[in-house]
């Protein structure tokens, strides 16, 4: 009989679930505090990106923290970029707008915010690495006694 995936697995799931709904919330209210208002589609995107963070961040614990920030704004820009062609540009509903900012890529990233997700990945980056590394540890499928 197959074992079920480890995504499955409950306290995986639990933890998966809580760290994307954490990125939801937190994001939510980063972008209340600094505009004054949020949009569902912003709090889906903060989940999944820092759920990739959070297990980028706990399958490499020796990354330097400035490449786990590297990282981090690679990823937040990245959905940024995609989600704001599909809600801002496909859609029409103009969730934001970086047209006037310096460098903009189609309005929906410019170098400044990405230098804001730079930072913004340190504290995501030290969050995870207090995680014990025996918390969760990634099932690859192989026994013990092969290593990779």
């Amino acid at each position: 009989m197959n074992e079920p995936s480890p995504w499955l697995q409950t306290s995986h799931f639990g933890r998966r679930l809580t760290v994307f709904l954490g990125g939801g919330i937190i994001y939510s209210l980063v972008e209340v505090v600094y505009r004054g208002f949020t949009h569902w589609s912003m709090t889906l995107t903060g989940g999944i990106c820092l759920l990739i963070m959070y297990l980028r961040y706990i399958s490499h614990p020796n990354d330097s923290i400035v490449m786990k920030c590297f990282f981090g704004m690679c990823v937040i820009t990245f959905f940024e970029f995609a989600v704001g062609c599909i809600v801002n540009l496909l859609m029409g509903w103009n969730v934001w707008d970086y047209s006037h900012m310096y460098l903009n890529v189609l309005g929906q990233i410019c170098p400044s915010y990405s230098g804001a997700w730079f930072l913004l990945s340190y504290p995501v980056a030290l969050a995870c690495s207090l995680e014990s590394p025996a918390d969760e540890t990634p099932n690859t499928g192989l026994s013990e006694n092969f290593s990779v």
